[in-house]
């Protein structure tokens, strides 16, 4: 997980929202979450709603749009980390949660690809200019659109790609080398990608 993310809340009464956290920045200070600003003043429950609705992504840079209705987040192959998606929560008024800590359950928006090696014998090995090759190409940079509704108790969100570039034929990675001693558990390779698997992309990925 980020130490950091971007949340959006609202409270609800009788199906009008009013907005609690617009777009607050949160962030891991000092041993433990924060968000308090001159800009983002602490927001308190009021017990005169019927319910309060959360969303969330991380990390903050990769939210491009966040409000009560839906969130956009910018996804990219990269090596270093992966945007992430917090379920929507709504807490209705009179629920053990409601005038608690808010906990947020992320999940990743888009995939990290790796190759990993085994192999027969009692030698070194290193496996060099490794290139993973997808059945189609597949989406390397794009903006995901997830949807809410919020009219159950137990919300959900729909989801939209919008794909601005496309991946090469074949991703790279760098040398796996398994050691003498090391013939039947799995290498990993260093070398991480991201990406966002079309439909069809399922198999037939090649190395």
């Amino acid at each position: 997980m980020y130490d950091n993310f971007k949340v959006f809340a609202a409270a609800e009464k009788d199906g009008a929202q009013t907005v609690a956290m617009n777009g607050y920045d949160v962030n891991f200070v000092s041993d433990d979450w924060s968000y308090v600003t001159n800009s983002q003043p602490l927001a308190y429950w009021s017990t005169n709603v019927d319910s309060y609705l959360f969303t969330a992504g991380a990390p903050i840079n990769a939210v491009t749009d966040i409000n009560a209705s839906s969130m956009t987040l910018s996804l990219e192959n990269n090596t270093t980390g992966s945007a992430m998606a917090a379920k929507p929560l709504k807490i209705m008024n009179g629920s053990d949660d409601f005038g608690k800590r808010v906990n947020l359950r992320f999940a990743y928006a888009h995939c990290r690809v790796c190759v990993a090696f085994k192999k027969e014998g009692t030698e070194d090995m290193t496996i060099s200019d490794i290139k993973l090759t997808p059945d189609a190409a597949i989406a390397s940079k794009a903006t995901l659109t997830y949807s809410y509704n919020w009219n159950t108790a137990t919300p959900t969100a729909t989801q939209q790609v919008n794909t601005t570039e496309t991946s090469a034929e074949a991703f790279s990675f760098a040398d796996v080398t398994i050691p003498a001693n090391n013939t039947s558990d799995a290498v990993t390779s260093t070398t991480y990608y991201y990406c966002v698997p079309d439909a069809t992309n399922t198999n037939q990925w090649q190395v």
